[in-house]
């Protein structure tokens, strides 16, 4: 009688000849159409605002004629254009410097919470951060205006009235605004995963709780606090939405004077800017990649184990109570926006304000009137659902044949590439990608914003996917070969059903990625039917109508909705998970 085959034989020599459903011939063959869209989409837009930038005019010509840098010597001896920049990077560092001293002691406080009570906390960061920044901003100037919140709480305190709106001190607030969430779930990230004996044990040791958290605490933070901080940084520089909405023509950025000059055809000095923008981003990004490694899209799309708070009990101190009331004070400034959007949207008047007077619901029936709101939320639909198809599609792939590399060096060399269009700021794409899809004749199309929108979504769908297979048993398919499952029945039994909650995750988030993006719609939809976000942007910039708090009404609500089902969702699996446990256990 023959001896047994072992498990780990057999499947090893076949895993030679047919090791996955993506080695050999099919998985080049997959391989070519997304090599083939990141150069169209990513790499030729880039090539092109560089040639532009150093070509005679900003011709269109792929080879210039003559080569010029007049371009960049005119950015940095306008006296206007050094303004700007000088603008751009105040608002940059300023916006930076507030939403860490925001962040840092809202991250901590959430941290030292019990894990039932941080959750709910953490919900009410998560909340606005799915929200989308045009919903938010409408609540905004809202706040900021003359008869806004803001300026009727000064007069009760016996102030004038005031407005933001149109200042830099109202684009700081909108830029913090969006940045806050992003922090804070880097820091809570970071703080979370730490151990608390640490600390403990320095003040065992005599330390005061100030030394040991300045000695001990503090340089434990600081690589999330730093590669944090940087990549704050890089998303204000190149800001474009906030400060187009909230600012007024003294408050230029880059960005905005971008988006101006193509709009009258100045290609060379618009690219100019945009390849210094590019410059000054890699060289942030290579900063955040000397602290913390690179870009981890998990830090910002997931609640983090609890560590601390699960052995510590909270004590209310000196110090929490401080970081709580800061806490609080970011909280209330990033649901503050949400909150106002309902009230608004029930008032009888053909103006938006706040408080309503009145009551109606008829701005929610106007809604579906016509085509004015149906078509752009058909348009958004339509992007945002072929857009996580498509990312999803790509990334398995690039995650499959990663995952089959060897090479620790082209992997690492590979995973670059893929989150480099997350690194590149977006009025860059924007421009670039413009400009080549009037050569391809894809401006206007559905298809065009759905292939620009896949390469700034398929990273975030190749991180989560990426990261689920790298916890995945290759013995397991091996296993299933051995059974007699064809390669393609282990793959999507096995590996594919293993990992099904990341691929859900990663076609949500790719999906909303598409369905919150605004600055690529705006220049690729010139003249065709407008995604819901570039709608209602456009409605911030010619007049608010009051439609638009009932759709931002409704977008929110659906937020809510989406995150209470995940949540329940969630709970139910644990418990029985749990149930499972305990009776396996007995």
């Amino acid at each position: 009688m023959a001896a047994p085959i072992g498990v780990g034989e057999r499947p090893t020599r076949r895993r030679s000849r047919t090791s996955s459903i993506l080695d050999g011939a099919p998985r080049l063959l997959l391989l070519a159409p997304v090599v083939l869209l990141y150069l169209l989409f990513f790499v030729w837009p880039i090539l092109d605002v560089i040639l532009r930038s150093v070509g005679p005019n900003g011709g269109t010509q792929q080879v210039p004629t003559g080569w010029s840098l007049d371009n960049f010597a005119e950015i940095f001896k306008d006296d206007f254009l050094l303004r700007i920049e000088w603008r751009t990077v105040v608002l940059a560092i300023t916006s930076t410097v507030l939403t860490v001293l925001l962040a840092f002691p809202t991250a901590y406080f959430i941290s030292r919470l019990s894990r039932r009570t941080g959750a709910i906390v953490l919900l009410l960061i998560l909340v606005p951060f799915w929200i989308s920044i045009v919903v938010r901003l409408f609540a905004v100037t809202s706040l900021l205006s003359p008869n806004g919140l803001l300026s009727e709480a000064g007069q009760l305190l016996g102030f004038q009235s005031f407005s933001l709106l149109y200042t830099f001190p109202g684009v700081l607030v909108g830029t913090t605004m969006y940045l806050l969430p992003y922090m804070v779930l880097i820091l809570y990230a970071r703080m979370s995963g730490l151990d608390g004996n640490l600390m403990q044990a320095a003040r065992t040791m005599g330390a005061s709780p100030w030394y040991a958290f300045r000695r001990v605490y503090l340089p434990m933070v600081r690589p999330a606090l730093l590669s944090g901080g940087l990549l704050v940084f890089i998303l204000s520089l190149s800001f474009f939405i906030v400060p187009s909405v909230l600012g007024g023509p003294k408050d230029q950025t880059i960005s905005v004077y971008i988006q101006q000059q193509i709009d009258l055809y100045r290609w060379g000095v618009a690219s100019a800017m945009g390849v210094v923008l590019l410059v000054v981003t890699l060289v942030c990004y290579a900063g955040v990649v000397r602290f913390s490694g690179g870009i981890r899209a998990g830090a910002v799309t997931s609640v983090q184990a609890k560590g601390v708070s699960s052995q510590e009990p909270f004590r209310w101190t000196p110090g929490t109570v401080v970081c709580g009331v800061i806490a609080g004070l970011s909280i209330l400034v990033l649901m503050l926006p949400v909150l106002l959007v309902f009230p608004m949207s029930i008032g009888e008047t053909g103006t938006v304000m706040f408080p309503p007077r009145g009551f109606t619901l008829d701005w929610y029936a106007k809604v579906f009137e016509g085509k004015t709101w149906t078509a752009p939320l058909i348009q958004s639909f339509i992007v945002a659902t072929c857009c996580a198809m498509l990312s999803v599609a790509i990334g398995f792939i690039l995650a499959r044949t990663l995952q089959r590399m060897r090479s620790a060096t082209f992997r690492a060399v590979f995973s670059g590439l893929a989150f480099a269009p997350l690194i590149a700021p977006a009025i860059l794409l924007a421009i670039g990608i413009y400009s080549v899809e009037l050569r391809l004749g894809l401006t206007g199309t559905t298809l065009g914003l759905v292939l620009a929108h896949t390469i700034i979504a398929f990273p975030f769908a190749f991180a989560l996917i990426s990261s689920a297979l790298a916890g995945v048993d290759p013995e397991l398919e091996a296993a299933a070969w051995t059974l007699g499952a064809s390669r393609n029945r282990a793959f999507w039994t096995v590996v594919v059903r293993g990992i099904l909650p990341s691929v859900v995750g990663a076609f949500a988030l790719s999906w909303v990625t598409s369905w919150d993006e605004v600055v690529l719609a705006l220049f690729l939809l010139t003249g065709a039917t407008k995604t819901l976000p570039v709608t209602i942007y456009q409605y911030l910039e010619s007049g608010i109508l009051p439609t638009v708090p009932a759709v931002a009404s409704m977008l929110v609500a659906s937020v809510v909705v989406v995150i209470v089902a995940r949540a329940v969702v969630s709970r139910r699996g644990r418990v029985r998970r749990e149930a499972r446990s305990a009776v396996g256990a007995a």
